[in-house]
């Protein structure tokens, strides 16, 4: 009976504040912060669930393509969705489409920071997680012509 005593007080003193610490991250809106030199982003749909982001949408009897269609139709011609945790922009008009993949393709080609593409990608050394740059270039040309080429 002491045994179970000391369990349930334990849980008690550092479970519950810790559950109530972690749960506020989740209710803490983020624009209460106060910080007025915050970048301009693209909005973001509305109905993504913490974890899976808005992978369940995609998943639906109508094809993505008509979900896609339907989110534009109600966040406008550019907005984000998630897909997991990381963050997705879509585009729907080909105006933006074109501004992005030419005037700004260097905002567009890198690939995101993470920490696990560096452990396994050994410091993003491998052409699947190199940052935009000389090295990517380099690496894709010795790709291309030794590995993929009938040479």
């Amino acid at each position: 009976m002491d045994f179970f005593d000391f369990v349930t007080s334990t849980v008690a003193l550092i479970g519950f504040p810790l559950l109530l610490f972690l749960l506020s991250f989740l209710w803490i809106p983020k624009a209460a912060s106060g910080n007025t030199s915050r970048k301009k982003t693209a909005p973001e749909a509305g109905g993504a669930w913490p974890i899976i982001g808005h992978l369940r949408l995609l998943g639906e009897p109508q094809p993505p393509h008509i979900t896609f269609a339907n989110m534009t139709d109600k966040y406008g011609t550019i907005f984000t969705i998630k897909l997991g945790v990381q963050r997705a922009l879509v585009v729907s008009s080909w105006e933006t489409a074109k501004e992005c993949l030419t005037i700004n393709d260097k905002a567009f080609a890198t690939r995101p920071k993470l920490l696990s593409a560096k452990i396994l990608t050994y410091n993003y050394a491998m052409i699947t997680s190199a940052p935009y740059g000389p090295y990517w270039r380099q690496v894709r040309k010795f790709a291309t012509i030794e590995l993929l080429s009938n040479h």
